[in-house]
């Protein structure tokens, strides 16, 4: 049999009859776009694939391994050893254990994801249009951020509570006049929200104390407004490069030192921050973990009833934090 109704056993017939009918095509179009023929222009694939999924049919799976699309930035965007490109691994890593197939499917073509049959999707991605695509799809997606966590299954770090541990971690260590670098969307604004919790539970009134600089600017600026505030930590959060872009300017154009003279708190990338100097101390969300939960939910091919865990950072403590106490 080619196909299967998720909610009701009809016949390969039956089941034909109805995918053609709802994309104007002939069954014998339907059942060579259900095979993966060449032989279809992809506007014709499109609209079968998207008939098949509104009433709910998929290619039976008994017979093959489950596809899984892969949804990521474009990778003149990603950074070796940064967050997108390890969690990559991790999800491609946990998807061949389970004799999946996975196909990577970047934003700057995420059309492509409509023109072929997929069991499941995993999202590393944040573009609207992306976001919009997917909640057309009737597929289980699996998003690395609570913000769509009343469309997707989400694994995620809550970026608020990051941030509160973040600012709690700096406080304790002596320091009062914070900076942070952060990224002008959804999470980057959570984490600046943590830290002035955690300003305000510890009596420091952030809106003196707490520096608020993004990284959609120069960096130079960023550096050289926080070096002039006084500030003595400044706590650089996002998935790239940009903290230790951030040390470098520190030292070699502003000749401070760190920890010295100004502490330096980065996000993990595996492999790269502990070889900074000074090693570089960062907030590491556990990846190998939420990509093995995200492939253990869209194996499980269920959508109706959305899961929502949340996933704990831990504190790599190296040597970019001066205690002031």
């Amino acid at each position: 049999m080619i196909g299967t109704k998720v909610k009701n056993n009809g016949s390969s017939a039956g089941i034909l009859a109805q995918v053609a009918t709802r994309a104007q095509v002939s069954q014998g179009t339907v059942s060579r776009v259900f095979n993966n023929s060449e032989l279809i222009p992809p506007k014709t694939r499109v609209r079968v694939l998207s008939a098949a999924r509104e009433l709910g049919f998929r290619p039976r799976v008994g017979v093959r391994n489950k596809q899984i699309a892969l949804v990521t930035e474009p990778p003149q965007n990603t950074v070796m050893g940064g967050y997108v490109n390890t969690l990559t691994q991790y999800i491609c890593f946990a998807l061949s254990r389970c004799n999946a197939g996975v196909t990577m499917i970047t934003e700057d073509r995420i059309s492509a994801l409509a023109e072929s049959w997929f069991d499941g999707v995993i999202g590393i991605a944040w573009q609207e249009e992306t976001i919009e695509l997917l909640k057309e799809l009737n597929l289980p997606v699996v998003w690395f951020c609570d913000d769509q966590a009343g469309r997707f299954h989400t694994v995620y770090s809550d970026a608020c509570e990051t941030g509160r541990f973040v600012g709690n971690y700096l406080i304790g260590k002596g320091h009062r006049k914070i900076a942070v670098i952060h990224q002008v969307d959804y999470t980057g604004c959570n984490r600046l929200a943590g830290v002035r919790q955690a300003m305000r539970e510890a009596g420091i009134d952030p809106e003196r104390m707490l520096l608020d600089l993004t990284d959609a600017g120069s960096l130079h600026l960023a550096v050289k407004q926080l070096i002039d505030a006084g500030c003595t930590a400044v706590w650089v959060p996002g998935e790239d490069m940009n903290a230790i872009k951030v040390g470098w300017l520190i030292q070699e154009l502003a000749g401070k030192r760190i920890p010295e003279d100004i502490s330096l708190l980065g996000s993990e990338n595996p492999g790269i921050s502990e070889f900074q100097r000074p090693a570089l101390s960062t907030v590491a969300a556990p990846l190998r973990e939420m990509a093995e939960l995200a492939v253990e939910i869209v194996m499980k091919d269920e959508h109706a009833v959305l899961q929502k865990i949340e996933m704990p950072v831990r504190l790599i403590e190296r040597n970019s934090v001066a205690n002031l106490e």
